[in-house]
């Protein structure tokens, strides 16, 4: 069960379980502070943990927010199917560039509302998922993510291998994968 407490003025929903730990999370979009704590952890406990990493929240909470403030997740349904449009239009124009250049094929490719991940590619049909989240990012980070998977239709895994064949074709793809982890 949650239940939602205050703590110097930040309210934290927090999950007695049985665990071991106690744990924090910050979520997305919204700066949500989530606790989970074993089931005997006493209030005190939790208040004291929270104050030990009051720097750690704040720091974490506004990150979050200013990410999603630059990067706004389509609201309606009507928005959400806009920004899949746009996206597989963006996509529809550069994947064939992307795919000369290179020499690399994808045999498919679809847009996801996946929520941890920017894509996936199957190593086996070499068909390719993009999130929808792509949709407000830029056409550098864009690129990015389908030469990223691109090349995993002929480099399963992040080895060695990977990084050289990313070096190849874009030599600056460090300085774009940190734009999106921003």
């Amino acid at each position: 069960m949650t239940e939602k407490i205050s703590v110097d003025g930040l309210v934290i929903e927090l999950s007695k379980k049985r665990i071991k730990r106690m744990n924090m999370r910050i979520k997305e979009p919204d700066g949500r502070i989530v606790i989970s704590a074993p089931c005997g952890t006493l209030d005190t406990e939790i208040v004291e943990f929270v104050r030990s990493r009051r720097g750690w929240i704040d720091r974490n909470v506004a990150r979050i927010i200013e990410r999603a403030a630059a990067h706004p997740e389509p609201e309606t349904r009507a928005e959400k199917e806009a920004y899949r449009r746009d996206l597989k239009r963006r996509i529809s124009e550069r994947l064939p560039y992307i795919e000369e250049v290179t020499g690399l094929r994808a045999n498919g490719w679809t847009v996801r509302d996946m929520h941890t991940r920017w894509g996936s590619c199957n190593t086996a049909t070499h068909h390719i998922n993009f999130s929808l989240k792509l949709a407000t990012r830029s056409d550098e980070e864009l690129d990015y993510i389908i030469l990223h998977e691109l090349v995993h239709t002929i480099v399963p895994g992040h080895g060695a291998d990977f990084y050289a064949v990313m070096d190849r074709f874009m030599p600056n793809w460090k300085s774009i994968r940190a734009k999106l982890k921003r």
